[in-house]
């Protein structure tokens, strides 16, 4: 008998895999190495977060995101920068791309649209996606926001809606966060001040 998976840890541990890949550790015995090594880890341990087996303790987090160079509360709750402050922006871009471009693909049409507004071919489109440290410039990030029909600047935040953690939310508060996500400048300042009022 197959024992269910708790999502929270699914998640998480998603997000482990992806600080890990973006860590330049493209496999997990890349990373293992250094856990079993430096720390003491069993060698299974990892895996078993990544699988979302299990979920990790706070101290364990805490050696992954130092040796991934992540963040720990992103890596718990899917909030804040992914990266630190030198490489956070890269990680946001290839996050949003990534959402977008897996809620086109199922839509042949609009994903050719997609790829031929950015000026992209699926090949070039494909280094992307599987590459994390492939450098995403500012230039490409504005042609990315308008084929997606965005906001200039949209590829450069992290948006609550787009990370799974934002489902065990309250409806109300999800839908707060999305309005204020999307947002910019003197109108979040506004949002807030009307909050604050209540």
């Amino acid at each position: 008998m197959t024992t269910k998976k708790d999502p929270t840890a699914v998640r998480i541990g998603a997000r482990i895999k992806q600080a890990r890949q973006m860590a330049d550790f493209p496999r997990q015995a890349d990373l293992n190495v250094i856990l079993i090594e430096k720390y003491g880890w069993s060698s299974g341990r990892l895996g078993n977060y990544e699988s979302g087996q299990s979920i990790p303790r706070p101290d364990d987090v805490r050696i992954i995101a130092k040796e991934t160079d992540s963040s720990e509360c992103w890596i718990m709750f899917g909030v804040g920068p992914i990266r630190s402050r030198s490489r956070a922006l890269q990680a946001v871009r290839y996050q949003n791309l990534v959402h977008v471009v897996e809620s086109l693909k199922g839509q042949i049409s609009d994903y050719n649209d997609f790829l031929s507004t950015a000026g992209s071919s699926p090949e070039a489109m494909e280094k992307y996606l599987t590459n994390p440290f492939k450098k995403i410039g500012d230039r490409q990030a504005r042609r990315f926001e308008h084929a997606m029909g965005k906001k200039k600047g949209w590829i450069d935040e992290q948006h609550v809606d787009i990370d799974p953690m934002c489902n065990q939310f309250p409806d109300d508060l999800r839908e707060l966060m999305t309005i204020f996500s999307n947002l910019h400048g003197n109108d979040r300042i506004k949002l807030l001040e009307i909050a604050r009022l209540l």
